[in-house]
């Protein structure tokens, strides 16, 4: 009977802690099983105009420039025309002092009158016929002689005033009142009144898509703005950093003669390439594994890795190519710790557009 009663005390023993075994076992599956939510932020992908832009510093120059060059040597008496005032063609701009040139008309005059006087007088005396007619023709040589002399003289004096030669405006002094100049040596600067921006780019850019036709947005320091296109992109670089220059007509504006000066700097952005209601998510959302692009959508506050094949980015947005439901969050944080099927806790967040 004793036997019996320590058998069953044996028995009952091993089937409880058989029990407890088995409960044990159970928590500890439990606690591998269960997973802890990763918090993400996340967002709604944007449906979006995007642009590759490029953006440089360019500068306002007259669309053509001409240069007024002193003709004869003297020095300069005024510069009727201040910098950056509107001038008129034909419109007096530079006068110079010849005081060589003046003595020697006078001397020719001189002459000249002389001449004349004998040539009229000998004529009268060859209708008297008090003179040979050869003599008369000698004092009419001289007297033609003389004038041919001064007539040359006088477009010597002519050349001291110079006049411009386009209707537009004095873009700089090149001398100065008082100044002595030598023939051939510039004196103003003018400019038409047809504006262009030159920007001057590296060869990097003109190969990634910079040339004549593509469109341009500009901005000024004031924070005016205009569209316009490249016009001009030249075949040959030029200066130290060895650039090329492009040049944008500015087109008529309204009330803009007075902000847009030739020598203001102004912002330019070359507009590479557009995209018109692309599908649109942060540069933060996007994972690149092995040189692919992904994202991850939240479906169900679970992970789904979608890959995607990236397109235009701009402040911040990129352009993604997939197909997308419409209402499916993307996640924006803690990328690298999901994958496809990772429990999350969605944080939402709103981004800012461009």
């Amino acid at each position: 009977m004793t036997h019996k009663i320590f058998s069953f005390s044996i028995s009952a023993f091993l089937i409880i802690t058989a029990g407890f075994s088995l409960s044990g076992c159970s928590d500890n599956r439990a606690d591998e099983v269960t997973v802890t939510p990763i918090a993400v932020r996340v967002t709604q992908p944007m449906r979006m105009d995007l642009q590759s832009r490029v953006s440089y510093m360019g500068t306002v120059r007259a669309n053509r420039e001409v240069k007024v060059i002193a003709q004869v040597q003297g020095t300069v008496v005024s510069l009727p025309k201040a910098e950056g005032v509107p001038v008129s063609k034909a419109e007096q701009v530079a006068e110079i002092d010849v005081p060589d040139i003046r003595a020697i008309a006078e001397r020719l005059q001189a002459d000249l009158d002389y001449w004349r006087r004998r040539y009229e007088a000998d004529q009268r005396l060859v209708e008297a016929e008090a003179l040979p007619s050869e003599q008369m023709e000698v004092s009419l040589r001289a007297y033609r002689s003389a004038k041919a002399a001064m007539a040359e003289v006088e477009a010597k004096l002519d050349k001291a005033n110079e006049f411009s030669s386009i209707n537009g405006k004095v873009l700089s002094w090149l001398v100065e009142p008082g100044q002595h100049v030598m023939p051939g040596q510039p004196i103003l600067l003018l400019g038409n009144d047809e504006l262009e921006i030159h920007v001057e780019v590296v060869e990097e850019d003109l190969r990634r898509g910079i040339r004549v036709g593509v469109p341009v947005y500009v901005q000024d320091w004031q924070g005016h703005k205009f569209q316009s296109k490249v016009s001009e992109a030249a075949p040959v670089a030029s200066g130290r950093a060895r650039t090329f220059t492009v040049k944008l007509p500015v087109p008529a504006l309204k009330n803009s003669g007075e902000e847009l000066r030739v020598g203001s700097s102004m912002q330019v952005n070359f507009i590479l390439e557009s995209s018109s209601d692309g599908i649109a998510v942060p540069v933060a959302a996007i994972s690149s594994q092995a040189g692919n692009s992904n994202i991850f959508l939240i479906q169900e506050n679970r992970a789904k890795k979608q890959p995607v094949t990236i397109g235009i980015e701009q402040d911040g947005w990129v352009e993604v190519v997939f197909l997308w439901n419409g209402k499916d969050r993307v996640a924006i944080s803690n990328l690298r710790s999901l994958e496809e099927g990772t429990p999350v806790f969605a944080v939402e967040t709103k981004e800012v557009t461009p």
